[in-house]
């Protein structure tokens, strides 16, 4: 995947003398789902805000297909965005809104692709119950697809399962992935990171307006699955005494004294057993096993006591 479609560089945004985004450092790649997250008030929302035209950088520049997106409007025509709660004339059905908002964005025979996205996102194009009416869940999924409504490449969405109840999260969570099956790139921002970690590809953690990480969902799965942290005085040496004596294969070198062993059946107390009685010193070992919070948690601690 080289087809980068947006890049950030070092986007600023401030308001008086706060930094609500601080030289965000990012690229987008095509069919991407790319998630945002961070605790509230990090500059989630701003982010998303400026690479969707809505708020302007006080620096920096932002680039659309590898070019300079200031001034040309048609780069942000290509976005469709629901950025808190989606505008909607609670007076009308989900087929009006969607006719009203054709005709706003001059769109012409708008009739078959509102069909089409209201069948898509799972709501009834001859159903004449009025938005006030809806659920969160529904006015959720006609906000979608309000912002499907151009057609864009690149779909924006800021908590969109925020104040839903189960069934809405999992309607919200197959529709964006069948909506990525079909070639669209996402970004999209949750505090629920667990939801996120069911679709995301790649993610982007942000702390007091800083991204401080971007790493894909395999690197991401890698650092939180469980392992045996081992550190002993040479790696090397007790490489082949875990691989002879206790047939442990499933391991990694990290550095001269550091291993991760992930046969995590074996017993902690049966490693140092052998590792000491071949003249292996075990200076430290440990269980491992971390969530995507836990991880988020501990990367924007670090990232904290470096701006201390």
């Amino acid at each position: 995947m080289n087809d980068c479609i947006i890049e950030c560089c070092g986007l600023t945004k401030r308001y008086k003398s706060k930094a609500a985004v601080l030289n965000a450092e990012l690229k987008i790649y095509r069919g991407e789902i790319v998630g945002i997250i961070g605790k509230n008030g990090a500059g989630k929302s701003t982010l998303l805000k400026m690479i969707a035209g809505l708020v302007y950088p006080t620096s920096g520049e932002l680039h659309f297909f590898n070019r300079a997106a200031a001034g040309e409007q048609s780069f942000f025509e290509r976005m469709g965005v629901l950025i808190e709660n989606p505008g909607l004339y609670p007076n009308a059905s989900g087929y009006e809104n969607l006719k009203l908002l054709a005709i706003a964005y001059g769109l012409k025979d708008s009739k078959a692709r509102i069909e089409e996205l209201l069948q898509l996102v799972g709501l009834d194009s001859n159903n004449t119950i009025k938005v006030k009416g809806y659920s969160m869940g529904m006015k959720q999924r006609l906000g979608i697809a309000v912002a499907l409504l151009g057609n864009p490449d690149v779909l924006i969405l800021d908590e969109p399962i925020n104040g839903l109840d189960p069934q809405g999260i999992m309607e919200i969570r197959q529709l964006i992935l069948e909506l990525n099956k079909e070639g669209l790139t996402i970004l999209i921002s949750s505090h629920i990171l667990e939801e996120l970690s069911k679709i995301a590809t790649k993610y982007a953690i942000i702390h007091q307006g800083e991204i401080v990480e971007v790493i894909s969902r395999e690197d991401l799965q890698h650092k939180c699955e469980e392992r045996i942290e081992i550190s002993v005085e040479a790696a090397e040496a007790a490489i082949p005494i875990l691989e002879r004596e206790l047939h442990i294969m499933k391991y990694k070198v990290v550095d001269g004294r550091t291993l991760y062993v992930y046969d995590t059946d074996m017993q902690i107390r049966r490693i140092t057993q052998v590792l000491v009685e071949h003249g292996v010193m075990v200076d430290s070992i440990t269980r491992h096993k971390q969530s995507l919070e836990q991880y988020l948690l501990e990367r924007t601690e670090r990232a904290g006591e470096l701006h201390a």
